[in-house]
């Protein structure tokens, strides 16, 4: 949010204010509104929420299970997650190890190949050596 002040800094937070006050005091007016409509008896939920008025502690009530839902599935994407990035590293692990192998054959069959092409160009030197003579 970009906050341009051209005013007193005081002016800016205090129409801030003005502004999330305004939003806070209509949502307790809706919940307020739904609360007055006769709901059955609960138990009550803890010592702070019985020194609340009823509807009050609906609404906390209401926050809260919102929070622990969100909480709960963010702990399942997070593992999710987890389980994928494990599982992927494994699977790259595996592949680097299959390359590692695969240049190591690459490497020796390379060596095999230009010892064998020395072997044949000393024994064409050879052959040419001793049709001189």
């Amino acid at each position: 949010m970009n906050i341009v002040t051209t005013g007193k800094p005081t002016e800016v937070v205090q129409s801030h204010a003005e502004q999330v006050e305004g939003a806070i005091r209509g949502l307790v007016r809706r919940e307020l509104g739904s609360a007055r409509r006769p709901q059955p008896a609960q138990p009550p939920q803890s010592e702070s929420v019985e020194s609340h008025p009823p509807q009050v502690g609906v609404l906390i009530q209401r926050v809260a299970i919102t929070s622990v839902k969100e909480i709960e599935k963010l702990i399942n994407e997070l593992a999710n997650l987890r389980d994928f990035l494990t599982n992927e590293s494994r699977r790259v692990q595996r592949e680097i190890e299959g390359y590692a192998r695969l240049s190591e054959e690459a490497l020796k069959s390379t060596r095999i190949i230009a010892e064998s092409v020395t072997q044949w160009k000393r024994a064409v030197e050879n052959t040419g050596d001793t049709e001189a003579r």
